[in-house]
């Protein structure tokens, strides 16, 4: 997930950066692109929507292995993070409307691609925040997506524990404001999760058991920091969303769907909650292939089984190709 492979194989890909206005009035979105150095031979596209407190540079190391083997990748910093930050902005600040900002800035980003590659297969994939986007962007545009990869997501979540959540956070923003932090909301979620793995090393252990990368992703400034009160509003919105009937019924039936959690992910009730996810997804018709790693945690692209887990995400981009194209499966490189 961190620099790794990614620099050795930059010197054959071609990684360029670029930005766009946002949906949010007077922001604008970066993005980093890493392409294949033959860009006429490129087997599809794969843009990724990456997860809280992170920006795109954790993904170089996927992106750049993913180019070698054919495959654009596209990823936008979110507002509020990264590079998407305006002078004097707030980290973990999703802007007014802030669901519909997200989402309308991956909707950008599809069509901004589409437009260099319009005829290759498109795929999308979100990493636990971005999972939760990539389920709603799916059941708005999937229409326009060749498959879609729900990495590090959670289960489905009871409505009772949803307006709970809810009227919690409703309450701190009438209080505090849309663009204050609140270390309630890291009590009640990240620093839950952390509790499973004590005796602690790190706030951040339940994320991998890399130490390596945890420490990275600890130095890194732009790595770790509370969103805002607003900005779990919307965490809350989109798992709202992504937990009801309706979400089942708007997602479409024909787009391969993968699954990959760690079985000792908090977020996915280790395991049980995704296994639920995938359960009632084969009982709405979805074409739904699920992996579970065992002894994984949060962060698969960080984990130190990664190797196992691009080798996957590789073979399931591969397969959607060849099922476009009619052709038996390339052999991965």
């Amino acid at each position: 997930m961190f620099n790794g492979i990614g620099r050795r194989f930059l010197e054959w890909n071609f990684c360029r950066e670029m930005s766009f206005e946002s949906h949010a009035d007077g922001e604008r979105i970066f993005v980093r692109i890493v392409e294949p150095a033959d860009r006429t031979a490129a087997k599809g596209v794969l843009q990724i929507a990456h997860g809280m407190a992170e920006h795109s540079l954790l993904y170089l190391d996927f992106a750049t292995f993913m180019a070698s083997n054919g495959f654009v990748v596209a990823i936008n910093d979110h507002l509020g993070h990264g590079k998407s930050v305006s002078t004097g902005g707030s980290y973990g600040y999703f802007g007014e409307n802030g669901c519909e900002n997200l989402l309308q800035d991956m909707h950008k980003l599809y069509t901004t691609m589409r437009r260099d590659y319009p005829a290759i297969p498109y795929l999308l994939l979100g990493h636990s925040m971005g999972s939760f986007l990539t389920r709603a962007y799916s059941a708005r545009y999937g229409n326009e997506l060749s498959a879609v990869a729900y990495l590090d997501t959670c289960g489905p979540i009871q409505r009772s524990l949803l307006t709970g959540r809810r009227t919690f956070a409703e309450a701190k923003l009438r209080k505090f404001g849309p663009k204050a932090h609140d270390a309630a909301f890291a009590r009640h979620s990240t620093d839950r999760f952390n509790r499973a793995f004590a005796p602690n090393r790190t706030k951040y252990d339940w994320l991998s058991r890399d130490n390596q990368f945890i420490d990275q992703y600890q130095n890194d400034p732009l790595c770790g920091f509370d969103l805002t009160v607003s900005g779990y509003c919307v965490i809350l919105q989109l798992q709202e969303q992504i937990s009801s009937p309706q979400w089942y019924r708007s997602v479409p039936r024909n787009i391969p769907i993968l699954l990959m959690s760690g079985e000792r992910d908090p977020l996915g009730n280790f395991g049980k909650g995704i296994r639920q996810l995938a359960q009632r997804l084969v009982r709405t018709g979805h074409d739904v292939q699920l992996i579970l790693y065992p002894e994984a945690r949060h962060a698969l692209l960080g984990e130190t089984n990664r190797q196992e887990v691009y080798q996957d995400l590789l073979q399931f981009c591969q397969s959607v190709v060849s099922a476009s194209e009619g052709l038996p499966q390339a052999v991965s490189e």
